[in-house]
């Protein structure tokens, strides 16, 4: 094996909360708070927003994945988030950061053998459809900041101090994103390990030497993953760390 870099996933893979949805939803209860009792205005604003998101999450997911994570993001950002100061945002990120709830979620079996390779030398990074600063606060209130040589993530879109909102623009666009990140950073595909849970993995799994699925990826999405793509399916931490070692 000639594992030289480790590219990781994060919602479902280093996190267990599977989407953003635990951000914005922190998020717009800083924001409605915020706003009282000087904007009266935006705070009739997120109450709309809220009972669209109700009867978004009463529809559900259904089959159209995609569509119900960008109305999610359209609601919060065109109602909720626009216009808001960026200050107010930052400071709610840094409380979701801190709270136990969050940090509870993190998956230490995968982040332990991280640090250990980054240790030793190899390269390692995050590459997300999330929220990049998010993601390094959580990391670094647990400890973990400089287990990352990189993080290539999502942000938010700010003009004059005043948020616009999330950005999207990775999401189902992993492979496209990654052959980039991969070529800025002269990096050969062959020797990347890459750790994901989901279908928007998938793309990422055929680019890279060595995929291999998370702890927290489906039964029978890790099936797939092993058959199409012969990926890696750990079965502990310990199977985790000796694979990444090369051992």
């Amino acid at each position: 094996m000639s594992i030289n870099t480790i590219i990781c996933d994060w919602n479902g893979t280093l996190i267990e909360y599977p989407d953003e949805r635990p951000v914005l939803e922190n998020a717009a209860r800083d924001v409605f708070r915020a706003s009282f009792p000087f904007h009266p205005f935006r705070m009739a604003r997120i109450l709309k927003a809220r009972r669209e998101l109700e009867e978004l999450y009463e529809r559900g997911r259904s089959n159209a994945e995609a569509d119900f994570i960008r109305a999610l993001f359209r609601i919060y950002n065109e109602r909720i988030i626009e216009g808001v100061p960026v200050s107010v945002i930052l400071r709610s990120i840094e409380k979701y950061a801190r709270k136990r709830q969050t940090q509870d979620k993190l998956e230490h079996r995968v982040l332990r053998p991280l640090r250990e390779c980054h240790k030793s030398g190899k390269t390692t990074g995050i590459f997300s459809a999330g929220y990049g600063y998010g993601i390094e606060r959580i990391l670094a209130v647990a400890g973990y900041a400089e287990c990352f040589d990189f993080i290539e993530a999502d942000k938010l879109k700010a003009n004059r101090g005043e948020a616009i909102g999330f950005g999207l623009d990775i999401y189902k666009r992993k492979p496209e994103f990654l052959l980039k990140l991969l070529q800025d950073r002269n990096m050969d595909a062959r020797n990347v390990a890459y750790l994901g849970d989901s279908e928007d993995d998938e793309g990422c799994f055929e680019i890279v030497g060595y995929p291999v699925a998370a702890f927290l990826a489906k039964d029978e999405l890790k099936q797939r993953f092993a058959l199409k793509y012969k990926a890696f399916v750990p079965k502990d931490e310990k199977d985790l760390a000796n694979y990444l070692k090369g051992v």
